[in-house]
Order: structure tokens, then C-alpha cells, then sequence
């Protein structure tokens, strides 16, 4: 259950609100322990594809986050794209979504990533109340804006 717990928080990030944690706490207990193997493989898979749409988006990687992901801080990426989540980057990553096959592929790949994660999930029993967690959670955010982006979406 550590794992699970671990795993959770690893997705949601320390700026989870309030009614997601609770929702978090409640799906750590009702998760077997096989699935906290496989959110830790999908957490870690999120946060490198974070950090491939930022390389993508910045033309390179910020030399300050890179020195952060190296020294073990794997979230700091999807960090990044969750603290830009504003109108002018939605309307930004759209536009560039269109334009650039770089950027495209690698917001397709979260995307998919993110949903075949949700899928895993929906098929466990209270697989609902995760699905929800992870969707609340700084990942999920991030799922949500690069799905808008993509037309995947609507507000």
C-alpha cells in the first residue's frame, strides 16, 4: 500500500487540491498491490514524455530543470506544464500542434501514454475512483491541456 500511496502522490504533486487528495486517499486502500508496480512504470513514462513535449515546446531542455531531473527530481517537467496551464498556452501548443510534427508526435505520445494508464485502471475494481484521482492529479492536468491542444478535447 506504501507503493500505491507513493505512486498517487507521485502523480498528483504536492498541489493536489484538496478533494483529490481525499479521493486519493480513499483509492489507495480499495488498489491491489499489483497495480502499484504499474503506476510507478506509468509515472515514470509520464514524467519522461513531460520532459519530451518541454524539449519539444523550448526548442531544447532549461538548463535549471535539467540539472533538477538529473539530480532525481523526475516530476519536475510535468511540474512545468501543469504551472503553464493558461489560455495563451493552450492557444499556443494548438497552433503549434498543427504546425510542427516534433511537437505533435510527442503530445500524441502523453496522450496515449496517459490513456492507456486510465484504461489499466478502469478495469480494476474501484478502478473508477482512481481514474478520477489520476485525473486530478498534475499529470492528469497536464492530460488534459495537451488533449485541448490536440482538438482530443473539449472545455
Amino acid at each position: 500500500m506504501a507503493q500505491i500511496a507513493a505512486s498517487v502522490k507521485a502523480l498528483s504533486g504536492a498541489s493536489a487540491k484538496p478533494a483529490a487528495r481525499r479521493r486519493e486517499a480513499t483509492v489507495e486502500n480499495d488498489v491491489p498491490a499489483t497495480i502499484s508496480k504499474e503506476i510507478t512504470a506509468y509515472t515514470a513514462k509520464l514524467h519522461a514524455a513531460s520532459r519530451e513535449v518541454v524539449e519539444a515546446l523550448d526548442d531544447g531542455l532549461p538548463r535549471d530543470l535539467e540539472k533538477r531531473y538529473i539530480a532525481g527530481e523526475k516530476g519536475v517537467y510535468t511540474q512545468r506544464l501543469h504551472d503553464q496551464r493558461t489560455k495563451r498556452m493552450q492557444a499556443t501548443l494548438a497552433s503549434r500542434y498543427k504546425d510542427e510534427r516534433l511537437l505533435k508526435a510527442r503530445v500524441t505520445a502523453y496522450i496515449r501514454l496517459f490513456e492507456k494508464m486510465l484504461d489499466m485502471l478502469s478495469e480494476n475494481a474501484g478502478g473508477g475512483a482512481m481514474v478520477d484521482a489520476v485525473l486530478g492529479s498534475q499529470s492528469g492536468e497536464v492530460y488534459m491541456l495537451l488533449a485541448e491542444a490536440a482538438g482530443r478535447l473539449e472545455r
